[in-house]
């Protein structure tokens, strides 16, 4: 128990609101540890190591799986995820248990103000400090759209991907602005199959430790089945890192590298 206790007050800290910000945090990087069996488990059952940013959250009750990762081939695998934020537009609507489709994305600053206007993301001054916000410009005829922020997310064996990955999603309304705060440095581990990266899933169907779990969703002309574990709420420490394990025994991450 004692080995936890560090953890404890991490998770502490986060009830109580004190986790930092990611712009404020820096880069940070997140250690899995992943043993033989961990790695022989996931790879018999097609499961992916899933990561998403829980907050600020997104609108109607959903979270979007920000990236999905096969299992590394060693023991052990470093996800970096940058501070530098992003917005993107996406492309049509999306609905729960349907992928994001990213048509544009622009890199931005929060406590600034954007415009889009059909076409492009344009600066538009200063604006709400912690938030960044995004006024539509709307061309005739258009309708409402998806937007959200989105981060570099990757593992660093891998190097840096050519686009952000989504962390959540909003309605933007024609002729209106929409603010979104900037995301805190706390994350979700889990594992799953049947998702991928950019999934917008209902927050309900997530759970914390210790069990597992998989989830059907079906609704007019969506039928979808997928499998989750229960997620791990990772905080990071002052030096932006935190280490987490897959654990067996309960088919979930656990804190910390394993126990020697």
């Amino acid at each position: 128990m004692a080995r936890y206790k560090p953890w404890l007050r991490l998770c502490a800290g986060v009830a109580a609101g004190l986790f930092a910000l990611i712009s404020q945090a820096g880069t940070l990087q997140l250690t899995l540890y992943l043993d033989t069996d961990a790695r022989k488990f996931l790879n018999a059952n097609n499961q992916s190591i899933v990561i998403a940013v829980p907050n600020p959250a997104s609108e109607a009750n959903n979270t979007v799986i920000a990236i999905t990762l096969p299992p590394p081939i060693g023991d052990s695998m470093n996800l970096v995820i940058e501070q530098d934020a992003n917005l993107y537009i996406a492309n049509g609507t999306v609905a729960s248990v349907e992928v994001i489709n990213m048509g544009m994305t622009s890199p931005v600053a929060y406590g600034n103000s954007y415009v889009f206007n059909g076409v492009q993301i344009n600066g538009n001054g200063k604006g709400k400090d912690g938030s960044i916000g995004i006024y539509y410009d709307a061309p005739p005829d258009s309708q409402a759209l998806i937007t959200g922020l989105a981060l570099y997310i990757y593992d660093s064996a891998s190097g840096k991907p050519d686009t952000p990955s989504a962390l959540n999603l909003f309605t933007l309304n024609r002729f209106q602005t929409r603010y979104i705060s900037q995301p805190t440095a706390v994350v979700w581990a889990l594992v799953g199959s049947d998702i991928s990266s950019g999934s917008v899933l209902p927050t309900s169907v997530f759970t914390p430790l210790f069990a597992y779990s998989s989830y059907s969703y079906a609704s007019v002309g969506v039928s979808s089945t997928f499998q989750l574990s229960r997620y791990l709420q990772v905080p990071f420490d002052a030096q932006n890192q935190a280490g987490i394990h897959f654990d067996t025994s309960i088919n979930a991450f656990s804190p910390g590298p394993y126990p020697k």
